[in-house]
Order: structure tokens, then sequence, then C-alpha cells
């Protein structure tokens, strides 16, 4: 049951990460990466760390219901993203954690 909550936990905080990108950059849902200096570079690694499991999972499933993808690469898109999450998930709570948040 602990692991779900990681997950969930996770994912939620991908998907917050991103909405908040998004509203930040003023794009529609898209997420938009600059590397023209080293900081703008190692903001855009940083951001895709925490946002990759939202991104795959969001992708997979529109990549499905247009029929560009099979439910096994589906299915794949998901694990992945399932598993990515939770290291998400165990470093945000560790995170909180250590502020001492949580």
């Amino acid at each position: 049951m602990l692991a779900v909550f990681v997950i969930v936990f996770g994912f939620v905080t991908a998907g917050l990460i991103a909405s908040a990108s998004a509203i930040y950059q003023n794009t529609e849902g898209s997420i938009e990466l600059s590397m023209d200096t080293p900081y703008e570079a190692a903001k855009g690694f940083l951001l895709c760390m925490f946002v990759g499991p939202y991104v795959i999972a969001k992708n997979g499933l529109f990549l499905w219901g247009k029929q560009k993808i099979s439910f096994l690469l589906l299915g794949a898109c998901l694990f992945i993203a399932t598993m990515w999450s939770f290291c998400i998930g165990i470093v945000s709570i560790q995170t909180l954690v250590g502020l001492g948040l949580l």
C-alpha cells in the first residue's frame, strides 16, 4: 500500500510541475526547453527529470487513442511512467521530510 502511495505521489508531483511549467512559460500544455546557456540546459534537465512520467503517460495514451501505437507499447509506456513515478515519489517525500514539512 505504501508503494502505491509513493507512485501516486510521484505522478501527482510530476503533473503539478508540468502544469506549473506550462503556466509559467505561457504554453498550452507543452513544455519548451532552451539550451542557450548552461543554466537553461541544467534547468531543462531538472524539469525533464521531474515531469517525465507525466509526459510519457500523457503521450502514450494520446498516441494509443489515435491508433499510432499498440496496446503492448501503451503498457510499456505506462510501466515506465509508473517506475519513474515511484522514483520521483521517493525523492519528493524525502525532500519534504528533510524540510520538516511532512
